[in-house]
């Protein structure tokens, strides 16, 4: 099996797969970087980026349009398609298969594609979807200018999404299913201090509800049981995210949550494949720790890539 060494794959260009593909071009490796959609990832469905060190206050597709130019400034181009299959060789390396029907062994890959969405099952959802329920403010906001929204979730994404949407919407209510949140609590206090916003929380939602297109939610309070109507015209849901690993051939790298167990180096358990960003187990899912999980991992692929020339 004729593979060069020095290149490495990367699945998924967000800010962790950007940052890898980058140190690795530094050190002369070759990166192949796979992407299905759009250089950025989910920063392009972002209003404000405002915790990044050194950056101001940036809209979202601004930041992921600024990672496509470095990209191009390191002559690394991007190729677009999906990553359909991974599996291991009988000789350890790595068989990468796409959508569009190519494939090419590799020695080294670094997963990088995020997270997906998290099914959220919503009696009408399927009725309402693109009429009325969503899962991108930045995306489909501006069809809801002047009218009533609700978004559901607890999260940094659900409030600072509600407090875009509180920008062109005429009310934003928050439906949260406890009176604790994830989210910070200078996010919580933004969207708190908005005068057309509210939260309900404990409340969860019965059903979605109307003719052509939402236009009421039933919702009931989770301590006292008692139901009412909410009248809104759209719902956006934040309710959390799954790991995209459905390509991943390879058994026994994830945890009970489906996230992949990586150890300081951002290797998996198995040799050679390496998780970065949002979809290994971490605490923290960040730009700013994504870009440091991207600038690790290409450290140890460069860094055991000189180890196995040393031995030959």
């Amino acid at each position: 099996m004729n593979i060069n060494p020095k290149e490495v794959a990367l699945i998924g260009l967000g800010p962790a797969g950007v940052s890898a593909a980058v140190y690795l071009k530094r050190y002369g490796m070759i990166p192949v970087a796979y992407e299905k959609t759009i250089v950025g990832g989910k920063t392009n469905l972002t209003e404000n980026i405002e915790n990044y060190p050194g950056v101001e206050k940036v809209k979202g597709p601004a930041f992921g349009m600024a990672l496509e130019k470095q990209l191009k400034d390191f002559d690394i181009a991007p190729v677009y398609d999906e990553v359909t299959e991974l599996s291991l060789n009988e000789d350890g390396s790595f068989r990468l298969v796409t959508k569009k029907g190519q494939s090419h062994d590799y020695r080294y890959v670094i997963l990088s594609q995020g997270l997906g969405e998290k099914p959220f099952p919503i009696e009408g959802e399927e009725t309402f979807h693109k009429r009325g329920i969503s899962r991108c403010a930045i995306c489909d906001g501006r069809f809801y200018r002047g009218k009533d929204v609700a978004v559901v979730g607890a999260g940094n994404s659900a409030f600072e999404e509600a407090i875009y949407l509180a920008s062109l919407c005429a009310h934003v209510t928050l439906i949260a299913r406890r009176t604790t949140f994830r989210a910070q609590e200078t996010v919580v206090a933004s969207f708190k201090a908005l005068p057309n916003t509210k939260i309900l929380a404990p409340y969860e939602i019965v059903r979605a509800e109307g003719e052509n297109s939402l236009s009421s939610l039933e919702v009931k309070n989770k301590d006292t049981g008692e139901t009412e109507k909410l009248a809104v015209q759209g719902l956006f849901l934040y309710v959390g995210e799954v790991p995209n690993l459905s390509f991943l051939k390879i058994d026994g790298l994830t945890d009970e949550k489906g996230y992949l167990i990586t150890d300081g180096r951002r290797e998996t358990k198995q040799k050679n494949l390496f998780a970065i960003g949002d979809c290994r187990d971490t605490t923290l899912r960040q730009i700013v720790t994504a870009a440091g999980d991207g600038a690790l991992a290409a450290t140890s692929v460069h860094d055991t890539y000189q180890q196995s020339q040393y031995t030959k």
